[in-house]
């Protein structure tokens, strides 16, 4: 009985053991469950940031873009409201448009070349509203704005 006794305790002791093992490993399982649910949340943080700054960065552009319309809206207005004389048209008396009314509003060498190359492309003498004198008014002023600006 005592051999009995010794040998039923030791199978419980087995299963113990085995139990023991079970649910260790099922701890150690639940453990690193946990580790990837937290790596998930923390990279759905990070895309919620990265979104979150692409969303501000693109209101930020859209206004910036409607601003610029805006202001190009003005310059097409204010261009349209000078008027200038065709080569066919132009008399001795008359001189072609000042070219500081061209360049207004230019305050960086940037600008200055993108004004520059918009106006060169407007007042081409093979363009539709090309005149050669307003182009040489135009080269003229660029130079002095440029040489300035230097």
């Amino acid at each position: 009985m005592a051999k009995d006794l010794k040998k039923h305790t030791e199978i419980d002791m087995q299963e113990l053991e085995n139990r023991h093992k079970e649910l260790e490993k099922a701890w150690n399982d639940l453990l690193k469950e946990k580790r990837e649910v937290e790596a998930r949340a923390h990279t759905l943080e990070q895309q919620e940031k990265t979104f979150s700054m692409k969303w501000d960065m693109l209101i930020r552009e859209t206004q910036k873009l409607a601003d610029e319309k805006k202001q190009f809206e003005r310059k097409k207005k204010f261009y349209e409201q000078v008027e200038f004389c065709s080569i066919e048209t132009y008399r001795e008396e008359e001189k072609p448009a000042a070219g500081e009314l061209f360049f207004s509003g230019v305050s960086t060498q940037k600008a200055l070349k993108k004004r520059y190359k918009d106006l060169i492309k407007i007042y081409h003498p093979d363009s539709e509203s090309g005149d050669t004198a307003t182009i040489a008014e135009i080269n003229r002023e660029y130079e002095d704005l440029k040489a300035n600006m230097s």
